[in-house]
């Protein structure tokens, strides 16, 4: 008998990844991932969303502006920036331009490319108690990749979207 020594196979080799390929793979597609998929998608809906909150903060700061100030605060708009003022004459004179938070003068946003305001208004203005001067509802739209929208309420001042 002899099966003990012609019995025994030679091991076939294992199919498969190892755990070091695998682990390379997944860094790589984490890199493409990460580098790839945002220029395939696009920033500008982000830039537009971005943009109607920075927007409505902006309106939210000038009416606590004029609150803790007492007096008018404007915040003017063009298709592209946003800037707050003490008079409603537009352009803003240099010497009636309001701070901003963190005591920058003049306080302007300005719109990433790609997005633009489409407001009725161009000159929104707070009084001392902080309601805002229009006759009505307020909408300021941003447009881009999408149209968001940036409402005050007659009543109240508040701002929302």
């Amino acid at each position: 008998m002899a099966t003990g020594c012609a019995a025994r196979r030679r091991p076939s080799p294992e199919r498969g990844f190892s755990l070091v390929e695998l682990i390379l793979v997944m860094a790589i597609a984490g890199i493409l991932a990460a580098v790839a998929v945002p220029r395939l998608i696009g920033r500008n809906s982000f830039d537009t969303r971005g943009f109607a909150d920075q927007l409505a903060a902006t309106a939210r700061f000038a009416q606590k502006l004029a609150i803790a100030q007492r007096r008018d605060v404007f915040l003017q708009t063009s298709t592209t920036t946003a800037t707050l003022c003490y008079l409603a004459t537009v352009p803003c004179p240099v010497a009636s331009r309001a701070p901003g938070p963190g005591g920058e003068k003049p306080f302007t946003i300005s719109a990433p490319d790609g997005v633009a305001i489409a407001s009725p208004v161009a000159v929104l203005g707070f009084d001392a108690a902080g309601r805002p001067d229009t006759a009505a509802q307020l909408d300021i739209q941003v447009n881009g990749a999408g149209t968001h929208h940036v409402r005050v309420e007659q009543e109240t001042g508040y701002v929302h979207d």
